[in-house]
């Protein structure tokens, strides 16, 4: 009987130190595997000595493959690449940093196998201080409020696919969006797998604050038009403040006889309807952007090299 061969995507980004490890524990996971085990790891343009240590993996490890991108295409990029070069009925997406265990991979499998087409990996406990847990909970309750209602309170960045879910990612055509996001506009069938997360051991985040706020910002401009919804509103409720304003300075003039005085007061409702002004412009502008992007159509990323092919 033909065993079914499962695929794990592993996007690489300044991982060296921690590579030789990750591939230990998951050759130990193929070991006891009930299944054939590939791994794709996709060095995403990184420079220190990364794709040498996926070399060296490759060469001992024939069921390990690698794919070298032509520079940084981003995280959600690399995993894209990394699941066109799948050949598993289903494929699951581990970070290269051990933060997520790869022995989940086993019960990810088990709930793929009784009919889950996605299977999320949800974050039960994290080790980051109160702070970055509280701005990590605030981030996504946002996204549940603006694009996602289905999304887990913790978030997920480790989930496994079926083959249907693999073809929907690898064939969209999208280029700012959210993976994760795009798993749950799909409506696929969920299962949750929860983990507590490890802290880092070897090498530093390069998930910046810039980045996180790029992604988040991607996730609510791919899947809802809230922000657009919200200028449009906000400036209904200006306009009809100052019409009403404008009116009160007519009508205190013809009684009066005098206009009322304040130059401040006059910077300030000038400086503050600029503000909004430009927000909206610059709200509008993200979209505009992102449908010329998609409509240039260029690739999504390029492959410089692979091995074990």
């Amino acid at each position: 009987m033909t065993r079914e061969l499962v695929s794990v995507v592993v996007p690489v980004y300044f991982n060296a130190e921690s590579l030789p490890r990750l591939a230990a524990r998951l050759r130990a996971v193929a070991d006891a595997a009930d299944h054939d085990l590939e791994v794709v790891f996709v060095d995403d343009g990184s420079r220190d000595g990364s794709w040498d240590r996926i070399v060296e993996i490759t060469r001992a490890w024939p069921a390990a493959r690698g794919v070298r991108l032509t520079r940084n295409f981003g995280s959600q990029m690399a995993i894209v690449a990394g699941l066109a070069e799948a050949k598993g009925a289903a494929a699951a997406v581990l970070s290269a940093d051990l933060q997520e265990p790869p022995e989940l991979l086993p019960e990810m499998v088990a709930a793929w196998r009784r009919g889950a087409t996605a299977v999320l990996a949800v974050r039960r406990s994290r080790p980051e201080g109160w702070t970055a847990r509280a701005a990590s909970g605030l981030y996504y309750r946002i996204l549940q409020r603006l694009a996602f209602a289905e999304m887990p309170a913790g978030g997920f960045d480790c989930f496994l696919i079926g083959r249907s879910a693999i073809d929907f990612l690898v064939e969209g055509g999208e280029t700012n969006t959210s993976l994760p996001g795009l798993l749950l506009w799909a409506g696929f069938p969920v299962a949750l797998v929860p983990y507590d997360r490890v802290a880092r051991e070897e090498g530093e985040s390069r998930w910046t604050f810039g980045k996180k706020l790029k992604f988040f910002v991607d996730s609510v401009i791919a899947f809802t038009y809230a922000p657009l919804r919200w200028m449009s509103l906000a400036g209904a409720v200006l306009a009809l403040l100052a019409f009403a304003y404008a009116a009160f300075l007519i009508a205190y003039k013809l009684i009066h006889d005098q206009p009322i005085q304040g130059w401040t007061s006059l910077m300030v409702a000038l400086t503050f309807f600029s503000g909004v002004q430009l927000l909206s412009l610059g709200v509008l502008g993200e979209y505009l952007w992102r449908t010329l992007d998609a409509a240039r159509a260029r690739k999504r990323f390029l492959v410089r090299e692979r091995t074990n092919q």
